[in-house]
């Protein structure tokens, strides 16, 4: 009798560990909060004057990919706020300590970013071991007839000994949107063409 209920509480036991094992791979889906800041590499410009930042979402998808896991085809990673806004107020805020002054009006320069592509991937299988972000934007400035293009991408590879946290996701997500939007801010063609604005 003792060895039946020794192996009963073996068994329990032992089912508990695999679900407590499964469970720790097992991800929900998430949506993140986008509040990136701007990486900007190079000194303050000196800009002046009004401007009009309009961004725009041309992503194929809203999902940026997924977690992993052993249900890594339902473990989406998405954002929660408005992208657009997030990134424009990001942007604003750059050119305001350039010393730009951000509006709305169509008569001012007008700041165009489109947000091209912005990824996270993990390796397939169920444990996940490194993640890889990567973002691509686009920008457009248009002002008295004169314009200025330009491309930006950036990329970021984590290795991970565990699924990263919700936390950790949010601010490896707002890194790579910093990071890409510095770089738009690093081109010296891009600030040339402020200056004389």
């Amino acid at each position: 009798m003792f060895g039946d209920m020794f192996g009963r509480y073996r068994r329990v036991l032992m089912a508990l560990v695999v679900a407590g094992g499964l469970s720790g791979c097992a991800l929900s889906p998430q949506n993140i909060d986008l509040e990136p800041v701007v990486d900007m590499n190079s000194p303050t410009v000196g800009l002046d004057g009004p401007v009009t930042v309009t961004v725009y979402d041309e992503r194929l998808t809203p999902w940026l990919g997924h977690r992993g896991g052993i249900y890594g085809a339902t473990n989406r990673i998405g954002i929660a706020n408005n992208l657009q806004d997030s990134v424009a107020h990001a942007v604003e805020k750059a050119l305001q300590e350039q010393g730009m002054v951000p509006g709305s009006s169509s008569a001012a320069p007008q700041f165009q970013v489109y947000i091209d592509s912005l990824s996270y991937k993990v390796p397939e299988g169920n444990y996940v071991t490194q993640v890889d972000l990567k973002a691509a934007i686009r920008v457009t400035v248009q002002a008295e007839g004169h314009k200025y293009q330009g491309s930006y991408s950036a990329s970021e590879s984590h290795k991970v000994v565990k699924a990263p946290s919700d936390a950790e996701n949010t601010k490896m997500i707002n890194s790579i949107v910093g990071k890409v939007l510095g770089r738009m801010f690093d081109d010296p063609g891009l600030m040339r063409f402020l200056a004389r604005l």
